[in-house]
């Protein structure tokens, strides 16, 4: 059940974001192209670097919390935290300006 740890948590940080994606009073289901270039403008630098830090050894990803898919020597699960973050980030950010330009 471990390997699964670090896959749970990024379910755990996407799951809003699937919830309240569709809700027809937030913008980011209008915006979803803007939103996801600003995720890729983070995304491609950030992979590119996770990508040669982890050749060179400066860090690893622990075969015990992940479940051992990899790309380019990251798991999977790292992949994925470069698009949910940002995203729910912005959805986060998005359903912020909605409540306050409701009061």
């Amino acid at each position: 059940m471990e390997k699964f740890t670090y896959l749970a948590l990024m379910a755990a940080v996407a799951a809003p974001f699937l919830w309240k994606y569709r809700d027809l009073n937030l913008p980011l289901h209008r915006r979803l192209r803007p939103a996801l270039g600003a995720m890729l403008i983070v995304a491609v630098p950030f992979v590119g670097w996770d990508i040669a830090v982890t050749a060179a050894g400066h860090w690893s990803f622990s075969d015990l919390h992940t479940i051992g898919w990899r790309i380019a020597g990251l798991p999977i699960e790292e992949i994925l935290f470069f698009i949910v973050v940002p995203l729910t980030s912005i959805l986060v950010w998005d359903t912020v300006g909605w409540f306050m330009r409701r009061r």
